[in-house]
């Protein structure tokens, strides 16, 4: 549970870091590419960052979760090219897509970090408000917990000693806020590249930005979904199904996701939508009928489990991450969705 909420709430690497492996560098199309990092032991998961490299510098869609993981991901790019990082582009609020953007401030002081107008202004309290129980509590109680198993387990030694750094990264990070903002769309011509940066309303977050490369037939979609179980987390059911279907008219033939290996083709997209439908309409029938929004997901799961297994392949561990994080947390929604319009507010984790 600790990495779920890790999940959604420096070159020198101190001790506990000087472990981690490299980010993984998948080139997605010519001279884009995709790193991966590994998660921060058992605490946190860090986002997926991308590269856009060009005649004319470079782009970066999100920035990791860390100063230390956005510094490998820099380490590498400057391997591929030596022309500067010109853009950043965060696609949305949380922690793990932009705690990292310090790095590029630091090694290029013209770099402009750009994201949707809601996305600044979550970022400017509010996303630091909903981590401020993670970082001051949660996590602190957390640790000394694994440090008394650690004496008697050396797996729960090694788990401590990663989570430790994480805490210490996460906590002394100095956080970069955008300094140009958009409300729908705006295009960049960097060398050779035709970049859209876009936002077609509220999704998983007020402000969620996805860039898009018509000529290389690319979508960076960030969290609108994730490869392979989506985090439904506080996002805006209604509205997001539309967005995915405004993604969904776009000619992309990859999308990268937030989290995981970018799809080739569109089925995770269209299996992710065909759920938010069945948990639409069938949410308002059981709420209409006077079921919780408990009793309405174990009403709905049986006609889920083949939509299920299209996205999970059937494995149990992400089945039960199908049940929580995508359905149980979208669920909620639905129901506070069919209770009046949704604000911007970041809501609450639904208690298990």
């Amino acid at each position: 549970m600790l990495a779920m909420i890790g999940a959604i709430l420096v070159c020198s690497l101190p001790a506990g870091g000087q472990n981690r492996t490299s980010p993984t560098r998948t080139e997605i199309a010519p001279g884009i590419h995709l790193f991966a990092t590994a998660p921060y032991g058992d605490a946190g998961l860090d986002g997926n960052s991308i590269a856009i490299l060009s005649s004319d510098g470079v782009m970066v869609f999100d920035t990791n979760g860390t100063p230390a993981a956005s510094a490998a991901v820099l380490a590498q790019i400057r391997t591929l090219t030596d022309r500067p990082v010109r853009f950043v582009v965060n696609s949305h609020w949380h922690w793990d897509h932009w705690y990292g953007t310090e790095t590029y401030v630091r090694a290029f002081p013209d770099v402009k970090v750009i994201t949707h107008e809601k996305n600044r202004a979550m970022m400017a309290g509010p996303a630091i408000a909903f981590n401020k129980p993670f970082l001051e509590t949660q996590l602190p109680a957390y640790l000394a917990s694994l440090e008394q198993r650690a004496a008697a387990s050396p797996a729960a030694k090694a788990t401590l000693e990663a989570d430790r750094w994480f805490y210490e990264q996460k906590k002394n990070a100095r956080l970069v806020l955008p300094d140009v903002t958009f409300s729908d769309r705006m295009t960049i011509e960097m060398g050779d590249r035709h970049i859209e940066i876009l936002n077609f309303g509220r999704a998983v977050t007020p402000g969620d930005t996805v860039v898009y490369l018509p000529k290389e037939r690319l979508l960076l979609a960030g969290d609108l979904i994730v490869n392979p179980v989506t985090f439904a987390l506080s996002g805006y059911p209604t509205e997001w199904l539309r967005v995915l279907e405004k993604i969904d008219a776009l000619d992309a033939t990859t999308i990268v996701t937030g989290h995981g290996p970018a799809l080739r083709d569109k089925t995770l997209l269209h299996a992710t939508m065909d759920v938010f439908r069945v948990l639409l309409a069938e949410g308002a029938r059981q709420r209409a009928a006077g079921k919780s929004a408990d009793e309405a997901k174990d009403a709905i799961m049986p006609s889920l489990h083949d939509l299920m297994a299209r996205i999970t392949g059937d494995d149990p561990q992400r089945n039960e991450a199908f049940r929580q994080q995508l359905v149980d947390w979208y669920l909620h929604r639905v129901y506070d969705e069919l209770d009046g319009p949704l604000t911007d507010a970041i809501a609450p984790i639904p208690p298990r």
